[in-house]
């Protein structure tokens, strides 16, 4: 009829099919404090430090931590990386969405820091002069994650499709980790050796040794990742968005044998028998990212 209004144009269909997504954005890693342990004994306990350390008390005690260092903590400052994922899915209805997807993340850390005691004071100035250098470092996080997705969508009469997302899934998360303690090379400045029948024994095998860890720590971790967005409709098959994204996994936990414990393999007994090994946890592996993303449906 002359004078009626147009028709208004539907909004494009958010809802039918299946879809592949790639992205690819910048993530951000917080702050990272270490908890590392270990099943050391004290040094004057070492067979190959003190070979006189069967007449000590306690050195042949079935706990290992009597008296000794086995538990410090090290903290290190954000930084940033990459991320880069896809993704298969499927919609129900024009609300509901359902996806497997696969993300890799990495987080260059590069970063050296002081190694402190529970209480908080760093080792070195705890032992002074005989301790000149204690500290652990952190290089490359990277994340290989695998998550089922459940999204909400909001379609309404344009071309851009707001939502939000959650989901749970696995990770294998992988950070290079390195540890370094070094005594002086003064044997006076050993104040171990203090008070021990063969002190001055002690004090010359102590001098100038060095403890020191390097590895590539290792962990298969369940998590989760809360996510929100914005699609835009691009044409009937292809939609160009803006996502964000929190992941939050469970604490890392991998360890191994030292490369040299005080100047000697990891173990303290010359014929082999007491290994000591190490453990680091990161209870602070999660993740905060911003990505574009690129959907095809079909």
């Amino acid at each position: 009829a002359a004078g009626s209004a147009p028709a208004a144009t539907a909004a494009p269909d958010a809802g039918a099919g299946r879809y592949v997504r790639i992205e690819l954005g910048l993530g951000h890693a917080p702050d990272v404090g270490l908890h590392t342990s270990d099943d050391d004994r004290p040094a004057r306990c070492d067979g190959f430090i003190n070979p006189e350390f069967a007449a000590l008390e306690g050195c042949a005690l079935p706990d290992r931590s009597i008296d000794a260092v086995d538990e410090w903590g090290s903290n290190f400052a954000d930084t940033s990386g990459i991320l880069a994922g896809i993704a298969l899915g499927r919609s129900v209805g024009r609300r509901l969405r359902m996806e497997l997807e696969y993300s890799f993340q990495k987080y260059d850390y590069g970063q050296t820091a002081p190694i402190l005691s529970p209480s908080g004071p760093s080792y070195t100035s705890l032992f002074g002069a005989e301790l000149p250098r204690a500290e652990e470092r952190i290089g490359d996080l990277k994340a290989h994650s695998l998550f089922a997705n459940l999204y909400l969508d909001f379609p309404n009469n344009t071309r851009f499709i707001p939502y939000i997302g959650a989901g749970g899934g696995v990770g294998l998360v992988s950070l290079d980790y390195g540890a370094h303690w070094l005594r002086s090379s003064d044997p006076a400045l050993m104040e171990t050796a203090r008070g021990l029948p063969n002190e001055a024994e002690v004090r010359t095998n102590l001098a100038g040794t060095a403890t020191s860890a390097e590895q590539t720590l290792r962990d298969g971790l369940t998590g989760y990742q809360l996510m929100t967005g914005v699609d835009c409709r691009l044409n009937e098959t292809l939609s160009l968005g803006i996502k964000a994204r929190w992941i939050d996994f469970e604490t890392l936990q991998d360890g191994g044998a030292y490369q040299q414990l005080r100047g000697h393999v990891s173990n303290l007994r010359r014929d082999g028998s007491e290994p000591v090994v190490y453990r680091v946890k990161n209870p602070d592996t999660r993740f905060l990212a911003l990505s574009v993303t690129l959907s095809y449906r079909f």
